[in-house]
């Protein structure tokens, strides 16, 4: 079963990725930052698949439910 903490974690990551992704844009016409932009933009692609597999593994009518043993 898929838990809301591990859907907290990735779209974390995808959120921090696509900042660093916005700061790249804003240099993209420094080479090396248009390769982090090319590269931010791939690995957000991945954040983003993952995220969606998380959330299409749910069966439809379950609550997404905290992990056993955490607070929150």
């Amino acid at each position: 079963m898929t838990n809301r903490i591990d859907l907290i974690d990735h779209a974390n990551l995808l959120r921090d990725q696509i900042r660093l992704v916005e700061m790249a844009a804003h240099a993209v016409d420094d080479r090396d930052q248009r390769s982090a932009l090319i590269g931010g933009c791939e690995q957000a692609r991945e954040h983003m698949e993952k995220l969606l597999d998380m959330m299409r593994k749910i069966p439809r009518g379950e609550a997404i439910t905290a992990a056993e043993g955490t607070s929150g």
